[in-house]
């Protein structure tokens, strides 16, 4: 069995350069989207995405995570291949006809809240996606659950790529966002074919769909499903709420802002996919050295989100007018105050695994209702009011409450990590980072300053000694295992 921590460096270098690839094209062309666009129609294009999102986890309901522990559970065992088939030809129909219900939802909220016609048929359009995410997203959970994200990846870049080639030629021919919606579904049909072959090389295959099972299976997902739905929601609401109350332009720049924190969560997101299914293995393996590798992530984890944060915030003000103009300029107050979910979703994705891993998903699930509910009441109380101002705020504000709850939920285990060397000095790091840079904003350019900030902070976590000699052994043995266990 391949060591836990060359697993998941493997499977964190795999994916972190698949999605720094991805990452690098989708902010670039997001970048001519937006300005080629203009305000207006980028917040419609979002608020069409926005219900999209919003509503999509009722295809799904937690089927896809579910089916990541289990077939992690069942790969070692005895018949696992098998089992795992039958696992994934259920998920596939089930996940097939909830697209159907929830394709209807989704073009009947938009109808109901009186969406114009030129945005019903968009969202109606985008809702096609559903039925390729039902095969693709099955399959990518297979693959995850073996721990083949090398494969996952590879689909995810090649549907970024097409999406880009066929966007850029839509936009260059007057198709508007139509035209990147049907960009984008290309895209998802590329990266389904490339994960439904990839789930046929590991040599699982569909077994014949068993309704008897149907039940038990979205029982066990609910918890699962609860979660997706709730985070989507809280993640999404705010965009059909401003699009309804505020209109499209102030809609375009909010999500101006929040893609950008988006991009920053690359990094939360490669590290946490790559550890999900491995420590989902070592729970039953090794469960004494959970809270080692629990401690070392998290570590890691705020070392890369505090510095986002602080940097933004000091310089948001030269950071929207270069990426997308001045005509922006609005979103420059909805970016300092929103970039500071970042270090929170970091840190609420990985406690969330952990509380998942720990079988305590039901808790989980219940965590993420209340700071959702907490989110939409609030949002539907002061966003009528305060526009993007409101939805920023309580975007963190419910991140906060979320991770204040897994903290809670996780105490005893989280009681013996090294908080110290986790978050204090980290955040001390940062803070004098950013002071630095929101002095010299006004005196060097926004590269230069970026440079020079970047290379402060570097040194203030040797100064503090948050990262050393135990971090150059880690990437030292990383590299010796990976190297016994991949051949050159």
């Amino acid at each position: 069995m391949p060591k836990l921590s060359t697993t998941i460096f493997r499977n964190s270098a795999i994916g972190m350069a698949a999605q720094l690839i991805i990452k690098a094209l989708s902010f670039l062309f997001s970048i001519l989207i937006v300005r080629h666009l203009g305000a207006a129609s980028f917040g419609q294009y979002t608020a069409v995405l926005a219900f999209g999102t919003t509503l999509a986890i009722f295809s799904d309901l937690g089927l896809g995570v579910y089916a990541i522990r289990e077939v992690a559970r069942l790969r070692e065992q005895p018949g696992g291949h098998a089992q795992a088939g039958v696992l994934y030809g259920n998920i596939i129909l089930l996940r097939l006809l909830l697209s159907f219900f929830t394709a209807l939802l989704m073009v009947g909220a938009a109808w109901v809240t009186g969406r114009p016609a030129v945005m019903i048929g968009a969202i109606a359009l985008n809702a096609v996606g559903l039925f390729l995410y039902a095969v693709q997203g099955a399959s990518d959970a297979v693959l995850s659950g073996f721990e083949r994200l090398d494969i996952t990846s590879g689909g995810k870049v090649l549907n970024q790529l097409v999406f880009v080639v066929l966007g850029g030629l839509a936009l260059w021919l007057g198709l508007g966002y139509y035209g990147l919606i049907l960009a984008t579904l290309c895209g998802v049909a590329a990266m389904t074919v490339v994960c439904w072959r990839g789930v046929r090389s590991l040599g699982v295959h569909p077994a014949r769909p068993s309704p008897s099972l149907w039940k038990a299976l979205l029982k066990a997902s609910l918890p699962f499903g609860v979660i997706g739905f709730a985070l989507g929601l809280s993640y999404k609401f705010d965009t059909v709420l401003l699009n309804i109350y505020r209109g499209d332009a102030e809609t375009g720049f909010y999500n101006a802002a929040y893609n950008l924190v988006f991009s920053a969560a690359l990094i939360s997101n490669v590290i946490n996919t790559a550890l999900f299914p491995s420590l989902t293995r070592q729970s039953v393996s090794e469960p004494h050295n959970l809270v080692r590798s629990y401690d070392r992530a998290m570590r890691y984890l705020m070392l890369a989100s505090l510095p986002i944060a602080f940097g933004t915030w000091a310089l948001a003000g030269q950071i929207v007018p270069f990426i997308y103009t001045a005509s922006y300029d609005p979103a420059i107050v909805a970016l300092k105050i929103v970039i500071w979910v970042v270090p929170l979703m970091f840190a609420s994705e990985f406690l969330g695994y952990v509380v998942l891993i720990s079988g305590q998903e039901r808790r989980a699930a219940r965590a993420v209702l209340t700071s959702t509910a907490l989110n939409v009441l609030f949002n539907l109380m002061l966003v009528p009011r305060f526009g993007l101002l409101a939805a920023s705020t309580m975007t963190v504000i419910t991140e906060a409450v979320l991770v204040g709850q897994y903290l809670w939920f996780l105490r005893d285990t989280l009681k013996r990590m090294k908080w110290n060397e986790n978050i204090i000095r980290p955040l001390l790091a940062a803070g004098l980072m950013g002071v630095v840079a929101l002095f010299l904003a006004n005196h060097v350019s926004l590269l230069v300053n970026t440079f020079i900030c970047g290379l402060l902070y570097l040194a203030l976590l040797l100064a503090f000694r948050v990262i050393g000699r135990d971090e150059w052994h880690f990437v030292r043995d990383l590299r010796a295992r990976t190297e016994k266990t991949i051949p050159l």
